[in-house]
């Protein structure tokens, strides 16, 4: 008999990266390089330091010869060692919703246990035993990873300039018991922010929060996930799913539902509360016990309600950033020497590759080589990441940009302050400053180009 896991971990890997299309349109999101390391890498050795020797990884059916690729490179480093069981979806015109992805039945037949949820994203210190405790300690049906609003400011960021205006949340949590009791988007709101009575009644303490950022970070009961398998109507976790469990717990449990039966045994009801089922031994002991979270009454145990939702707030001063966005992917980047010891497992960052031919001697200590890249001589890098197997030739010169995989920069080429993702090819002679340059794009000879986002990319989306 095989014993399950306490929790499994499920990477959400299938977004196509809708807010940074410049560069993502042909290059799955979770490969961007992020210091010496692919985005990918940072979850899963975080999961790894966690404990976890296992997880299961959804990526889109394109993408996974690529994406499995990268992580074996990885694994043949040592700088991960845990197994990955992909799951692979159809590519579909519209970015596949983090709900729907749950619901796959590939997965569904997976998932035995409580689940750990986590983006491909997702670079962060915070020790996720802090959100792992939590759920066990209140016996919670979700619990949510909030870290509070980062400032990696770095530089100018590349392209045209633009007003980046960053999502924003209403959060509310009972300060006495970190009972997660309000989700909203601040945009669903204008001047005030009407709080149902009952809710004010049952948690009279309630810190509302409008710096807490989600980190997509979630704890779910198994009975969520086959909740989720019967309601095909939520589509994202963050917007939809969690915020209506939020809001539930609040209800009363309907007469008609027997709190005492299994879930196998609710195949007529679709309510929430038929899959929100307690073992009665829990309820038994609960009632049993003098305990209770509520100061200063004597109130039943977590109310008697059958859904609980609880956060975690990462402790201040902590790193948690989603890299889902331009601006975020370029000032991590930027942030990425000084953090690195915080946010890997390894104590040095190698920052050239054994693999690369390098014969330029003008490469400062804050530029990274990847595998297989070629340097020549009589070049210049300042500040730089140059992908593998790319090739920069003679009298070009590369500060302050990302050049990623592929890249072919011929000679006499000056670039400054970009990014230019896989395959471009940049021909001899041009100056590139401020710029995104897209996947397969060529730069014609003697070129000039400021502030410019140079891709097709952006024409079929």
């Amino acid at each position: 008999m095989t014993i399950p896991a306490e929790f499994q971990a499920v990477v959400l890997a299938a977004g196509k990266g809708s807010r940074m299309l410049e560069f993502t349109s042909g290059k799955p999101k979770c490969l961007l390089p992020i210091g010496s390391k692919p985005l990918i890498w940072y979850t899963l050795s975080k999961l790894q330091k966690s404990g976890f020797t296992e997880v299961i990884m959804i990526v889109l059916e394109h993408q996974k010869t690529e994406i499995q690729s990268a992580i074996d490179i990885e694994i043949e480093k040592n700088t991960l060692n845990i197994k990955i069981d992909y799951v692979s979806v159809l590519d579909d015109k519209d970015d596949l919703g983090t709900a729907d992805s749950l619901r796959l039945k590939e997965i569904q037949e997976k998932l035995k246990s409580d689940v750990l949820i986590l983006s491909c994203d997702l670079i962060t210190d915070v020790d996720l035993s802090g959100v792992l405790n939590t759920f066990r300690k209140y016996n919670a049906s979700v619990t949510t990873l909030f870290f509070h609003s980062q400032n990696l400011e770095h530089s100018v960021v590349p392209g045209p300039k633009s007003k980046f205006k960053p999502e924003k949340d209403l959060i509310g949590i009972d300060e006495q018991n970190n009972r997660l009791v309000f989700l909203a988007s601040a945009s669903d709101f204008e001047e005030q922010v009407p709080l149902a009575t009952n809710l004010l009644k049952k948690h009279p303490n309630i810190n509302i929060y409008s710096t807490l950022v989600d980190s997509h970070v979630y704890v779910l009961k198994n009975w969520v996930i086959q909740y989720l398998k019967s309601e095909d109507n939520f589509m994202s976790l963050k917007g939809e799913l969690i915020p209506y469990i939020v809001k539930r717990q609040l209800s009363k449990v309907p007469k008609s539902t027997d709190t005492n039966v299994s879930v196998v045994n609710t195949k007529d009801s679709n309510d929430i509360f038929s899959f929100a089922v307690e073992d009665q031994l829990e309820v038994d002991i609960r009632e049993a016990s003098p305990y209770s979270y509520h100061k200063g009454n004597l109130g039943s145990t977590y109310s008697d309600d059958p859904i609980r939702c609880y956060s975690y707030i990462a402790p201040k001063g902590s790193i948690g950033v989603r890299i889902n966005t331009l601006p975020a992917y370029w000032n991590i980047n930027g942030k990425i020497h000084e953090i690195w010891e915080r946010v890997s497992n390894q104590t040095e960052m190698i920052n050239k590759s054994q693999t690369a031919e390098i014969k330029s001697n003008q490469i400062d200590d804050k530029c990274i080589i990847w595998d297989e890249a070629k340097l020549f001589e009589k070049t210049s890098f300042k500040n730089s990441i140059i992908g593998a197997k790319s090739t920069v030739n003679s009298f070009s010169r590369v500060f302050n940009s990302i050049v990623m995989n592929n890249v072919v920069i011929k000679e006499k080429v000056a670039i400054e302050n970009s990014i230019i993702s896989d395959n471009v090819v940049i021909e001899s002679g041009s100056k590139i400053k401020n710029c995104i340059i897209g996947n397969h794009h060529q730069i014609p000879e003697e070129s000039e180009h400021i502030n410019e986002i140079l891709t097709e990319a952006l024409m079929h989306f």
